[in-house]
């Protein structure tokens, strides 16, 4: 019987492999055509009175015969919700968009003056949409700089995405946000957060001009306007398009996303300098091998440090009355990046050969700046070190008491310490 019971096993595994195989190799097993899939890369967010404005970017595959690598196509839709927007793209083109690969949401300047998440709500319930996808906004509308074709790439959520990598957020430019991150922030008790700001700007040329010059050839206009140039004409008119696509190339704008935006309540109610977004990344992330540049006291002379890493620490205090300390200790392990003047080639060949008075100009200038950050912070009753949390967590009776006044009775004292790398 056991005998009988194996054979017929293997011939059921035999049978139900010749089907699969067979399948394999006659039929695609349903997948969806990707001709009538809008596969979205980035969306934008733009709000007019009541209606919102939904700019997705969306990624047209091109066949391989055709030699061209995917590009990207921006459509423009509108509802009195996010998800009527979306269901206009399928009826303006036949496309159903997937979220599935969206990794930026970017909010216009009109979308953060009300509450941000009547619109990102829709995101959060989107079962597709990873929680990693990257949120910013702008100070201007989103439609317009996603529309932009920027320097780096030919779609502009690429080159978005490049200013908000991971990388930007170790060097301490970027305070980067995720979808995830940011609900987090606004659905706690503190109701806050922070999203970059996404600029466009103009290249910067070496001579300082912010656009390039063209120089024009002698006699160019007589020239174009012969009609028997001959090769002569044919060839100066062949390096005058070169200059041309040259020119536009350099006239071709960059993102930048140094500062940041301070969110109450899914509104916008303030942003913070370069500088300070710096300092958040400092005290809040991890940084590594971070640019610091700094005057050396002695000589004057500029010199940027290289930041291996960073160990903030941050105590809270509470007293009886609801007054409150906030002591914040931060210890940099740096060594010398770069220094504006030449140095003896036994101190250029050292990293820890920092030049004298640069750690001490270095604490005394991120200290100034860090209690700007908190200073600033305090005044637009953003909890961004989440103080509320911290004295929660003591379990202290009187936390219901307090909780709403600690923010504004609490005061910072700052302790920026440099540590050689040697």
């Amino acid at each position: 019987m056991r005998k009988t019971y194996n054979k017929n096993t293997v011939r059921y595994f035999a049978l139900i492999t010749v089907f699969f195989v067979f399948l394999f190799f006659t039929t695609d097993f349903g997948l969806i055509d990707i001709q009538k899939t809008a596969i979205v890369l980035a969306v934008g967010i733009d709000r007019d009175e009541q209606d919102f404005i939904i700019s997705s970017q969306i990624a047209i595959p091109k066949s391989s015969d055709q030699g061209q690598a995917t590009n990207a196509v921006q459509i423009v839709s509108r509802g009195k919700t996010v998800a009527e927007a979306f269901e206009d793209i399928n009826a303006k083109t036949g496309w159903y968009p997937k979220l599935v690969f969206c990794n930026l949401l970017l909010l216009g300047e009109e979308t953060v003056k009300q509450n941000v998440f009547d619109a990102l709500d829709y995101f959060l319930m989107d079962e597709y949409l990873s929680d990693n996808c990257l949120v910013a906004t702008c100070n201007d509308k989103a439609s317009d700089l996603l529309n932009a074709t920027a320097l780096v790439d030919d779609a502009s959520s690429a080159a978005i995405e490049k200013v908000l990598s991971p990388h930007a957020e170790r060097v301490g430019s970027v305070f980067t946000s995720t979808l995830h991150t940011f609900a987090m922030g606004y659905y706690s008790d503190n109701a806050c957060g922070m999203l970059p700001i996404v600029k466009l700007q103009n290249q910067q040329e070496p001579n300082g001009e912010t656009e390039p010059k063209v120089e024009t050839p002698p006699n160019q206009g007589e020239q174009s306007g012969g009609e028997g140039g001959g090769s002569e004409q044919g060839g100066q008119s062949g390096g005058q398009k070169q200059d041309s696509g040259a020119n536009a190339s350099q006239n071709k704008p960059v993102f930048s996303a140094g500062e940041t935006a301070l969110f109450k309540h899914g509104k916008k109610v303030g942003a913070l300098t370069p500088e300070e977004t710096f300092a958040a990344n400092a005290v809040l992330n991890k940084l590594r091998l971070a640019p610091y540049s700094v005057t050396t006291p002695d000589a004057e002379t500029p010199c940027s440090l290289s930041i291996k890493q960073n160990a903030p620490k941050i105590k809270l205090k509470v007293a009886k009355n609801g007054m409150a300390s906030l002591k914040i200790h931060l210890t940099l392990t740096a060594g010398i990046l770069d220094y504006a003047k030449a140095r003896p080639v036994q101190n250029a060949k050292d990293v820890g050969n920092v030049p004298a008075g640069a750690f001490s100009a270095a604490q005394k200038k991120l200290a100034g700046e860090i209690l700007a950050l908190f200073e600033k912070t305090r005044a637009l009753d953003c909890d961004v070190f989440s103080l509320r949390d911290r004295y929660r967590k003591t379990g202290n009776p009187s936390f219901s008491k307090h909780e709403a006044s600690l923010l504004q009775n609490t005061v910072a004292e700052v302790d920026v310490h440099f540590q050689n790398v040697r």
